[in-house]
């Protein structure tokens, strides 16, 4: 039909989908917090960027995968998400009495961890950023024991679609509205931008509710026009 397609590449993500139980947790443990490293023991994100980039870097990490880590404070709040609490009942989350435990346990490198402990406590006490950009607060660091979730990265759904205009009628290639056709949700081109770092909580909903009812409101107003125009007998 000749209809514009735009953002195609956006989407949202999540960096941190429990594997293999196929739940997802709830990105507040590294607000709280908490940490991911990677399979030779070493953070490599600022973990409180966001969860839809989160995929792709998690996703480059050794064997597509990283391990979230954080603490019994971390873990009684997340308790109150459904989904952390599946992930409880299903054995996803495991604990750990000591960091020498842990690394024996997931087979991380126990110096490699140290390291990343010790740094994080030393940007702490000093009150700088780490070479990701992140700030770790003394009250918020880390104490055994300790918890884990092997995680990957995931992609929920995309955010691109067809072009539309304030309306929410679908616009061809050279910008025209087509007759009688109107997109929202999931149909539509969302607010996301071109790739999955414009993701935010909502944005798929935003599209689907607002736009939906935009389209609606749109189409009565079409055919009311056409019927006050047509000639009747």
């Amino acid at each position: 039909m000749g209809a514009s397609t735009k953002d195609l590449g956006a989407c949202q993500g999540h960096g941190s989908l429990a594997t293999p139980h196929q739940i997802l947790i709830s990105w507040a443990l590294m607000m709280q917090g908490g940490i991911q490293v990677n399979l030779n023991g070493e953070r490599f994100s600022n973990e409180h960027g966001g969860y839809s980039e989160q995929a792709a870097k998690v996703l480059a990490q050794p064997e597509k995968m990283a391990w979230n880590l954080f603490d019994a404070r971390i873990d009684e709040s997340a308790q109150a998400f459904e989904d952390y609490r599946n992930a409880l009942e299903s054995g996803a989350v495991r604990r750990f009495a000591s960091l020498e435990e842990l690394a024996k346990d997931l087979k991380l490198p126990l110096d490699a961890l140290q390291a990343t402990f010790a740094d994080m406590n030393q940007l702490a006490e000093q009150q700088t950023s780490d070479r990701f950009g992140r700030r770790f607060e003394p009250a918020n660091l880390l104490k055994p024991p300790y918890y884990a979730i092997r995680v990957t990265g995931a992609l929920f759904h995309t955010q691109g679609g067809l072009e539309v205009n304030r309306q929410a009628r679908v616009l061809n290639t050279q910008g025209q509205a087509l007759p009688n056709l109107f997109a929202a949700g999931g149909a539509a081109r969302g607010v996301s931008g071109s790739n999955d770092s414009g993701y935010l909580s909502g944005n798929g909903l935003l599209s689907a509710v607002v736009l939906g009812a935009v389209a609606g409101k749109s189409a009565a107003e079409l055919l009311r026009l056409k019927l006050s125009s047509a000639v009747l007998p």
